[in-house]
């Protein structure tokens, strides 16, 4: 599965402009997360696998952006950096 999540992150160039809400945000990962699915073939379970490249893919953009400082703990708090 290592190939699986290199592919994924290959696929996630995401270009957008991450100065928007809370609910914008979720909106974005939830859309994101539908196409990622639906580009690994529409499988049967396993939903958490896109929707997890989907927010690191929109952490990048804000990272990018300058709008967060990345820290060492961030992947493990990120829904609350993502939708605070």
């Amino acid at each position: 599965m290592p190939n699986e999540h290199a592919e994924m992150e290959r696929q996630q160039s995401v270009e957008l402009i991450p100065d928007f809400s809370y609910e914008d945000r979720h909106e974005f990962v939830t859309n994101l997360a539908y196409r990622l699915w639906k580009k690994r073939g529409s499988p049967q379970g396993s939903p958490e696998v896109d929707w997890i490249a989907a927010e690191q893919a929109l952490y990048s953009s804000l990272v990018a952006s300058g709008l967060i400082t990345p820290s060492a703990t961030d992947m493990q708090h990120l829904e609350e950096i993502l939708y605070r």
